[in-house]
């Protein structure tokens, strides 16, 4: 008995030198051994025993077919494996039909695999071996049969059986039960075997195909062969193992199945042809580049129709086998063209020598152009300066960048609320309406830019330029992803160049407004130099004539301005009284005719300003006489403060428009401020009068705060002196005669322009109260005309209110009788005389009182009204301490405070008082 092989398997490679170097990796071992071509191979075969042969498709002396078909002859359970690259099926299939064992991808099978796929094939060659041997041991015993026969009768009964046959039933069964009710028998095939015995009793030969039942000692798949005896009434039944067959069937039906779906959907497509170009194998995804069928490719018949002629050297391809990435220009059915990228291969497959793999890139193709375009584009944009340069451009480019006929950009117009052609290309324009587009409107263009994203729609294709607008262009045909995404790329460029503009007008603007901003400040500077000397002078002065003087002065200095004067209108016109500057002979017109001359103008309470004096000189004759000495622009102010009028203040200017709104504003605020000075010099001046016009007067009216409040509380009420000014009005003592104190204090809040009162002291019949009055007060509005309101007493009886103004000389008593009347409309004068002043007691009771802060004033003044200071006092020290809202103490350290500087005024020399 021969002993079993244990060592490695013997192998035998045969295939080119390329092809073996790559296999023989996977079976690096001393048994196995190679050869380059069929003849090497079979010699090998006849003198060394192999367990598998692995073969390449083809070789120099033939194929993978032509080998099998050799070997086969002699040894038909030899392990033939062909293992050959994918995309030669048809020839793999031949191989399949000439008797291969098994068939591999060699570029979709790892080494591992390859590996397990041979020990199967091996160990199934070994095992189909084994049964051929078996078969042969078993011929004397059933006429030579390999395959398990039965003997049936007409009926179908089993007569006799081989071994092999009793393998599909092991134990007996009775003789006279049909074949087709053995257990071995699945029950769906019960009926086709019984249908062949019951055909080769009639004298028919029939095979079937069974599938045994669920049994591990029977095959899976059984071929049964009925033929009737000659002769006699008998039937011989063969049955032949197929399982095998039909899995690998099945499998090949799989594989050509997968490989018919992947040829039908890949994007490549594979083309083989003859010596001469005849097409031998046609790829069924043909159209997918092409548009054509199989069969009109094939009409065509050669390659050089469908791929042009002269795609390559023959003879290159012969030497280097293959040819790659071999670029041409193919037109489809629907004429269009493409741009393919062709591999070119030597093959041998069924009469095929060359294998062509076509790739479509004409979208690749386009879409490089587009982004060298593109390139270009952008590069001109970074230096175009406007927009409708940048429009220009953007829709010159986009007929090559998109392929389209023409091209258009619309840009927004923000003001008028609609996009308006900005560029277009004449093909655009052609036979097109250019209107203005609104953003609302049912139109390609609108809804891309409302939406922000690339429209195609009714033969156009819109992609919105940001905010800016939008780039437009015709849309013949069908208008690919590729194309809207270039359009979107190419509108996105469009509108980084136009944020780029929008950004540097911006900082343009900007550098202007700045610009103009410094030369704002650098005016405002000097403007604010000659407010602090006016201010400076106006400290200083005395008079109203020094205050007139310094501002002239101020104004001219340092060539500021060229001319400026004050002055005061006297009825028909306005008299000067101050100027300084150049051409002092321009007033010597004054006042013209026409009253047309700016200072006249601004007399009447408004100021004026001209910017250009040059503007209709013929028609006004101050404009002539300004011209005439250099003066361009002009500003008159009047100068009033409190109601209180002093004339008006005109500068000259040798420039035109010298006088924007910020000089005007700050020449505004200077007149109130010298308006204010001369305010204060002349009531300076009536306090140091020696003599006073006394004026009294008498009121019904009820916006007089003292006598409504004696008519609301039917009782006499009288302003005890000691009124000071507060923010927002002015708080005064009154004495109350007549009602009680708290039916006088209950009627001050009907008093609309009593804000706030107080009681501070009770009598026998009234008492004294502080109040808060709301401006405008008659006391203060006196004051500021230089007048002292010395009494005010009202009485419920007459319904009437008495005053008596101090008027120093020189004050205008005209203005003092205008400010009264003005507050009181039915004010009566009911006389006026003159006395002798008392500015000297006055100035002394000033200077006292200034030594006092305003608490400490407060406090003196409220006790003093109060009738702390009487004797016997009429009202305690706490009873003034609580209509002051502080505790006593509080209240006696400020009495003390203030009596302390009082006495030391007296007596300590702080002061002297006027004869």
């Amino acid at each position: 008995m021969a002993v079993p092989d244990t060592g490695p398997p013997r192998l035998l490679l045969v295939g080119n030198e390329t092809w073996l170097s790559a296999v023989r990796e996977a079976f690096d071992t001393p048994r196995t051994s190679v050869a380059v071509d069929a003849t090497e191979a079979l010699d090998r075969l006849d003198n060394a025993r192999i367990d598998c042969v692995i073969s390449a498709l083809s070789f120099p002396d033939g194929s993978a077919p032509d080998l099998l078909r050799a070997v086969r002859e002699d040894r038909p359970t030899l392990p033939v494996v062909v293992y050959a690259r994918s995309g030669d099926e048809e020839r793999a299939s031949e191989a399949i039909g000439a008797g291969a064992t098994d068939y591999l991808p060699a570029d979709a099978t790892a080494p591992a695999t390859l590996r397990e796929r041979v020990a199967s094939a091996i160990e199934a060659g070994r095992a189909r071996e084994e049964r051929d041997r078996r078969a042969r041991q078993f011929d004397a015993l059933f006429d030579g049969s390999l395959s398990a026969t039965w003997l049936l009768d007409s009926t179908g009964a089993v007569r006799r059986a081989n071994d092999a046959a009793r393998s599909f039933s092991p134990v007996e069964t009775d003789h006279e039960e049909p074949l087709w009710n053995h257990a071995w028998v699945a029950e769906t095939d019960r009926d086709r075997l019984r249908g062949a015995i019951e055909r080769g009793a009639g004298g028919d030969s029939s095979t079937v195909l069974l599938d045994c039942a669920d049994d591990e000692r029977t095959p899976e798949t059984v071929e049964l062969a009925v033929r009737p005896v000659s002769g006699t009434e008998h039937l011989l039944v063969t049955a032949v193992d197929v399982s095998e067959r039909v899995e690998l069937a099945d499998e090949l039906r799989r594989s050509e199945e997968l490989h018919r779906v992947t040829l039908n959907n890949m994007t490549d497509t594979v083309l083989v042809t003859d010596e001469e170009g005849h097409f031998t194998y046609i790829c069924p995804n043909v159209h997918f580049i092409f548009g054509y069928t199989v069969e009109e490719i094939r009409e065509m018949g050669t390659i050089d129709e469908l791929l042009g002629p002269d795609l390559f050297d023959p003879a290159e391809l012969r030497e280097k086998g293959v040819l790659t990435n071999i670029e041409c220009t193919a037109t489809d059915r629907a004429g269009r063209e493409h741009t393919l990228l062709v591999n070119a291969k030597r093959v041998s497959i069924q009469g095929g020598t060359t294998l062509y793999s076509c790739r479509d890139v004409t979208t690749r193709k386009q879409r490089e152009r587009a982004l060298s375009t593109l390139h270009g584009t952008a590069r001109e944009l970074l230096y175009a300066e406007g927009s409708g340069e940048i429009a220009g451009i953007v829709a010159t480019d986009a007929t090559d960048v998109l392929d389209a006929p023409g091209a258009g950009c619309y840009l927004f117009d923000a003001e008028e609320n609609s996009l308006e052609p900005a560029a277009t290309t004449d093909a655009f324009a052609a036979g097109r309406s250019l209107d203005p587009i609104r953003p609302g409107e049912d139109s390609p263009i609108g809804r891309a830019f409302l939406r922000g994203s690339v429209v195609v729609d009714d033969g156009l294709l819109a992609a919105p330029l940001g905010d800016h607008g939008v780039l437009v262009a015709d849309a013949e045909g069908e208008f690919g992803t590729v194309l809207e995404e270039l359009a979107d790329l190419l509108a996105a460029t469009a509108e980084a160049a136009l944020d780029r503009l929008e950004r540097e007008r911006a900082l343009h603007d900007r550098d202007r407004e700045l610009r103009e901003r410094n030369r704002e400040l650098s005016r405002l500077n000097r403007i604010n130099d000659v407010i602090r000397g006016i201010d400076g002078a106006l400290v200083a002065a005395e008079t109203r004539e020094e205050i007139e003087r310094a501002v002239c002065d101020r104004l001219t200095t340092d060539d500021r301005y060229r001319f400026a004067w004050i002055g005061e209108p006297d009825g028909e016109g306005v008299v000067p009284r101050e100027w300084a500057g150049e051409g002092r002979e321009y007033l010597d017109g004054l006042p013209f005719e026409d009253g047309d001359e700016p200072a006249l103008r601004a007399a009447a309470g408004e100021p004026v300003a001209v910017g250009n004096v040059a503007e209709g000189f013929r028609e006004a004759p101050w404009r002539t006489a300004a011209l005439e000495r250099g003066y361009q622009s002009v500003l008159s102010v009047p100068l009033s403060h409190e109601g209180l009028s002093y004339g008006v203040l005109s500068v000259y200017a040798d420039r035109p428009n010298a006088f924007d709104e910020m000089a005007r504003t700050v020449f505004l605020e200077l007149a109130d401020t010298i308006a204010a000075a001369l305010t204060a010099v002349k009531q300076r001046d009536a306090l140091l009068s020696d003599t006073v016009t006394e004026l009294e007067y008498e009121t019904r009216s009820e916006s007089c705060p003292v006598l409504a409040l004696a008519l609301a509380a039917d009782c006499g009420v009288a302003l005890d002196g000691g009124v000071r000014r507060v923010e927002g009005g002015v708080l005064a003592f009154v004495t109350a005669e007549g009602a009680s104190l708290d039916r006088v204090r209950e009627s001050a809040d009907d008093v609309a322009t009593i804000e706030e009162a107080t009681p501070i002291a009770e009598r026998e019949d009234g008492g004294v109260l502080w109040l808060r009055l709301a401006s405008p007060f008659v006391g203060s509005r006196l004051a500021d005309h230089g007048a002292t309101l010395r009494t005010l007493r009202a009485s419920a009886d007459d319904a009437s209110a008495r005053l008596i103004v101090d008027v120093p000389n020189p004050t205008d008593v005209r203005a003092v009788d205008g400010a009264l009347t003005e507050l009181y409309a039915d004010a009566t004068l009911l006389s006026q005389r003159e006395r002798a002043g008392e500015s000297g007691p006055d100035h002394t009771r000033s200077a006292l009182l200034e030594r006092l802060t305003d608490r400490q004033l407060e406090a003196v003044r409220t006790a003093y009204h109060s009738g702390f200071f009487e004797s016997p006092r009429a009202c305690s020290g706490e009873a003034v301490a609580d209509a002051l809202g502080v505790s006593a103490s509080a209240f006696y350290q400020l009495n003390r405070a203030s009596q302390r500087r009082l006495f030391g005024a007296l007596f300590d020399g702080g002061f002297t008082i006027e004869a």
